[in-house]
């Protein structure tokens, strides 16, 4: 809660302060009020925050109080009542004042005697968002001849929705052979304090493809920061788009999620389209510690898989990398298998200059021979390059070659114009569920080479 009321008071830290007025400079001497506190009620807080910068946030369907202290310095005792100052429907309906009337006893040798009442306010689901002024005012009842005097409070006054559903631009629903480490993006709703981004394995951890994850769920929603011992992967910020920090588990069907979350509670993520997204990762996946790009350069990386049966070829062989860069469109990549056997270098992409590759940023991208080609365009939007890809050769031309051995990845930066990058991580998989061809990472040895120029 503390984050939360820090936060919101750095934000309307500008804001004024409700404004006290009376009728008479000569009826401030005796009687005037003021608002101590607001204490409002949301759904992370049902029983209530102290809320003590303006404007005071009031979530629609919950209620509010307003605390109001008066002070009186009169010699006879007095009844003070709470009433609206001006009409508060149809943004707000008060629930009563407690209490109302307030008995003030008479001061003492012109001592200043107070006391508190509670006004309650709520919102109802015709409330429209934005901050409003609304006053209060208090008035003595005028016993033993005295004049009726009054005091009002002009209060500022939030009315606030939960966020909107997110729109997802990455990953992309259903979409396989993603990095362990995969990259989100989103599109955030207006009135966010935080993201939550979930993540969870599917059950039915055989399924071929994301779709078939049945009716996994995730535990129910609660308001709480996420559990970090929960074996759901779960992340909290600001930012409208997250890696994951923790490697996910390869070749395994994933659910994602993300909530915008604020004080008055979080998205509905049923209204989103779809609400979930489903992924798959990819097999034989290879994080790279220092994989820098150079601008103008060419690099290497080199890496060793397994197959499930020993000797097995690669016949739907799919290229996943995922890649930081300034200038996509400024990119050669090829793979080509070293040892046992060798193929290749084959061209994967080759410095496309479709619409949105130009200055395009960043890659996140499985190569396969049933891809869109690149000649139709990159995204406006960041992966420039993301989904599934054909490669510029053809895949099929590995379909002969063992799916065990060591590959290597080559990227060559081809413009020295100042854009570098860093390539986060690699996969290669074949036929998904088929146990026999199915690749796994293994520890890379170079092969030795003799003088004689045989291994």
């Amino acid at each position: 809660m503390a984050s939360i009321d820090v936060r919101r008071l750095a934000l309307l830290s500008s804001c004024l302060i409700g404004s006290l007025g009376l009728h008479t400079v000569a009826a401030a001497q005796n009687f005037s009020m003021r608002l101590d506190y607001a204490r409002t009620y949301t759904p992370f807080f049902p029983g209530g925050f102290i809320d003590n910068a303006p404007p005071y946030t009031i979530c629609h369907n919950n209620q509010m109080g307003l605390v109001f202290r008066y002070s009186w310095r009169n010699p006879w005792e007095e009844y003070v009542y709470t009433e609206p100052g001006q009409q508060l429907f149809p943004w707000y309906f008060m629930q009563g004042v407690s209490p109302n009337p307030l008995y003030l006893r008479a001061s003492q040798g012109g001592n200043t005697v107070s006391g508190t009442t509670l006004v309650g306010l709520f919102t109802g689901s015709v409330n429209t968002v934005g901050v409003r002024q609304v006053s209060f005012r208090g008035r003595t009842s005028g016993f033993f001849g005295q004049p009726v005097q009054y005091a009002t409070a002009n209060i500022q006054i939030e009315t606030q929705f939960e966020p909107s559903p997110m729109t997802y631009r990455e990953l992309a629903d259903g979409v396989n052979d993603m990095p362990t480490r995969p990259w989100f993006g989103w599109v955030s709703s207006q009135q966010i304090d935080s993201h939550r981004l979930d993540a969870g394995k599917c059950t039915e951890a055989s399924a071929v493809e994301p779709e078939e994850c049945g009716s996994t769920s995730y535990p129910i929603v609660t308001y709480e920061d996420c559990d970090p011992d929960d074996p759901n992967y779960c992340w909290i910020g600001t930012e409208s788009e997250h890696r994951t920090l923790t490697a996910l588990d390869p070749s395994t069907p994933y659910q994602y999620r993300v909530l915008g979350r604020n004080t008055c509670g979080i998205s509905n993520e049923l209204l989103s389209t779809p609400a979930r997204r489903f992924f798959r990762t990819a097999q034989a996946c290879f994080l790279i510690s220092n994989g820098a790009i150079p601008d103008g350069g060419v690099v290497h990386f080199d890496a060793a898989t397994l197959s499930g049966n020993p000797g097995s070829t690669v016949p739907d062989l799919r290229v996943t990398v995922h890649a930081d860069h300034a200038d996509v469109s400024d990119l050669r990549i090829s793979l080509t298998k070293t040892a046992p056997d060798a193929a290749g270098p084959l061209l994967l992409m080759d410095r496309p200059t479709a619409t949105g590759c130009v200055n395009g940023t960043r890659m996140q991208v499985a190569f396969a021979d049933d891809g869109t080609q690149l000649a139709s365009g990159c995204n406006p939007w960041e992966p420039a390059i993301s989904g599934r890809k054909a490669p510029v050769q053809a895949l099929a031309s590995f379909a002969t070659v063992q799916g065990a051995g060591n590959w290597r990845l080559t990227i060559e930066d081809t413009e020295a114009d100042g854009k570098s990058g860093e390539l986060l991580e690699w996969c290669l998989s074949t036929i998904p569920n088929e146990q026999q061809l199915a690749l796994s990472p293994a520890p890379f040895v170079s092969p030795m080479v003799f003088a004689s120029g045989f291994e």
